[in-house]
């Protein structure tokens, strides 16, 4: 397991998720500030400009490993409070509550897979600097 290739594809898979959320908010801007905005968010459109730059940024950064561990620790960050502000599921009407039970625990799967990227990016920061090799096979 401490030379997995399994762990690198992992990280990027999750990048990928994260590129293609910041794509599809560019491509849908105007819609995307409009909900943000009725969801009570000010200045929607900045704070839509900011999550682009954090998801496209973050998700490359994970997709090739380069900065990993502040890219993870970012989003993770970044997590808590869309998932708690867009995905209420306890004050949901019951057409709605599935949806969102759905997205708020599919976020915080994320979320994991973000707390687990940023520790096992730090055990693979120490082991190069030790001169050893680390999950995911990176050598020093």
């Amino acid at each position: 397991m401490a030379n997995s290739k399994l762990y690198p594809i992992g990280r990027a898979l999750a990048g990928v998720l994260f590129v293609v959320s910041g794509i599809g908010k560019v491509l849908g801007f105007a819609g995307v500030a409009a909900w943000m905005n009725s969801a009570g968010i000010p200045a929607a459109g900045l704070f839509l400009a900011l999550t682009i730059l954090l998801e496209i940024g973050g998700g490359l950064a994970l997709v090739t490993g380069f900065q990993a561990r502040i890219a993870a620790l970012a989003l993770a960050v970044f997590l808590v409070p869309v998932t708690l502000i867009f995905h209420g599921f306890w004050s949901a009407d019951a057409a709605d509550f599935q949806n969102q039970l759905n997205h708020f625990l599919k976020n915080v799967a994320i979320l994991g897979a973000m707390l687990a990227v940023f520790s096992i990016e730090g055990t693979r920061q120490a082991a190069r600097q030790a001169g050893t090799r680390t999950l995911g096979g990176q050598p020093a």
